[in-house]
């Protein structure tokens, strides 16, 4: 199966916001995505967090992820929407999921591939993000525990899938607390063949043995900010 990826989105009524974020303009890039993974006969999309930003007001935040839902669900293909630091900022993950009737990220395996799905969407003291907000540096990945030892459950080749960075090459300040042990889990498994983040703009692509990491840029920054994999033909090497 393919499967399409993309990330941050960050879709308000705002034109601009960070000097670089032309969020109004992600809806229109969504659907374009759409049409791509469509032509590409995607049978699962993933989003990979921060799908919209804050715009004021909750009915318009409310009203800006109906219309993100919208393109998703009218592409009739499948879609896992993983929670960014800014949709957990704005919405609790109860009202998040039940606005788009579901998406929630359930690991499942596709052609002999795991797609384990993490979430840092939480303070290093454990507590989850809140509308309430506070310090999007603060991020943990709870449960360390279990989800390394999800990765020994089987002898099934895994992909990992979060909005936060576990990736070392990248800036401190966007990987969770606990990075490196997931970072050492995940590379000492022998399992997993790749790790799909988001968070980091620019994007970011690195290979540690034989773990790829790709780092989806930013959909509300970037032209063609998406991608596509087969996990019937998944490899890791630099052509992947």
């Amino acid at each position: 199966m393919k499967i399409g990826l993309f990330a941050d989105a960050h879709y308000s009524s705002q034109a601009l916001t960070c000097g670089t974020r032309r969020n109004s303009l992600s809806l229109e890039k969504l659907k374009a995505a759409y049409a791509f993974f469509a032509k590409q006969g995607c049978g699962l999309c993933v989003s990979l967090g921060d799908l919209i930003d804050k715009n004021g007001s909750h009915d318009e935040d409310v009203k800006r992820l109906k219309e993100v839902r919208d393109v998703i669900t009218s592409s009739g293909i499948e879609t896992v929407c993983l929670m960014g630091n800014h949709d957990a900022f704005t919405f609790g993950r109860e009202e998040y999921y039940r606005i788009f009737g579901g998406c929630e990220p359930v690991g499942r395996t596709i052609d002999g591939l795991q797609l384990i799905f993490a979430d840092a969407c939480y303070f290093g003291n454990g507590e989850r993000y809140t509308p309430a907000g506070g310090d999007w540096k603060d991020c943990f990945v709870p449960d360390e525990g279990a989800f390394l030892a999800s990765l020994g459950e089987s002898e099934t080749p895994a992909a990992v899938f979060l909005h936060h960075n576990i990736d070392p090459a990248l800036p401190e300040r966007y990987r969770p607390k606990n990075a490196d042990a997931l970072f050492r889990g995940i590379n000492e498994s022998g399992l997993v063949k790749a790790v799909f983040q988001g968070h980091y703009h620019p994007g970011a692509r690195t290979i540690y043995g034989d773990v790829l990491y790709v780092t989806l840029p930013a959909v509300c920054e970037h032209e063609n900010a998406y991608y596509v994999f087969d996990t019937k033909e998944f490899t890791v090497n630099p052509s992947v």
